[in-house]
Parts: structure tokens; C-alpha cells; sequence
């Protein structure tokens, strides 16, 4: 007669025994692997996939950042404008307080940075345009 407890005699797999009586069995749907975590990122082509929700959750991002890089450059130019006519102007002033001018220093300061600040501007975006122009060539098969 086989020993019921001898591990040689014993050869029952795990679905015909389980270990413990309240293990569900194996072949339950609940515990099955999903095939999006079986499957590597690239056996997958369906464009529903996980993995090409996350390929489009990453584009979203980039463009996400180059929105944030935009709005970035476009606070950047207002703040260049607004502190290059601002700093003339005080330089202006402080001509007036040391030549005794009265307005004039100020007033000149004033129209001086406001040019300064539009040649600037113009610059810059003349450059970024540049930039964005390269990028496109790049990107062009």
C-alpha cells in the first residue's frame, strides 16, 4: 500500500490537491495574468494597448513641456521688456538727480529702454524662429 505522506509515491499536481483547502483553484479567471503584463512592449501593435496609451501619455507630456518651454520664452520677452524700459528709466532719473535736468534724463531713459526692449524682442524671435525652422528640416524624412 503507497504512504499517502512519502514525496515519491505523492505525485498529484497542484490542481488535483491544493496545499490548502481554502486555496481557490488555479484555473480561476480572477487570477490570471493580464496579457498586457505578459506581453513586452513591442508584441503588442492594437492602438487600445496600455503600451500605446502610454507611448501617447508620453507625447502628451513632451507637448505638455513644449507648451510650458513657450509659455516660458513668452513670460521671459514681456518681463525683458518690462525690466529693460524700467531700468533705463531709473538710470535716466538718477542722470536728473546728478545733472539737476529735471525730467528729461528720465524721459529719455524712458524711450531709450523702450527701444532697447523692441530690439531685443525682435531678436529673440528672430532666433526662435530660426530655431523652430531647423527643427522641422530635422524632423522631415
Amino acid at each position: 500500500m503507497p504512504d499517502p505522506h512519502d514525496p515519491d509515491q505523492n505525485e498529484a499536481t497542484p490542481k488535483e490537491t491544493p496545499e490548502h483547502p481554502d486555496d481557490p483553484a488555479m484555473d480561476d479567471p480572477r487570477l490570471r495574468i493580464p496579457e498586457v503584463l505578459r506581453a513586452r512592449p513591442g508584441d503588442l501593435k492594437d492602438p487600445d494597448s496600455p503600451w500605446q496609451a502610454s507611448e501617447s501619455r508620453q507625447n502628451r507630456r513632451q507637448s505638455a513641456r513644449s507648451g510650458m518651454a513657450e509659455t516660458a520664452r513668452a513670460w521671459g520677452m514681456a518681463l525683458d521688456l518690462v525690466f529693460t524700459a524700467v531700468g533705463a528709466f531709473v538710470l535716466g532719473y538718477l542722470f536728473d538727480l546728478w545733472r539737476g535736468t529735471g525730467p528729461w534724463g528720465a524721459l529719455v531713459g524712458l524711450g531709450l529702454g523702450f527701444v532697447t526692449a523692441t530690439v531685443r524682442m525682435i531678436q529673440t524671435a528672430l532666433k526662435q524662429e530660426a530655431r523652430e525652422k531647423a527643427q522641422r528640416r530635422e524632423k522631415r524624412p
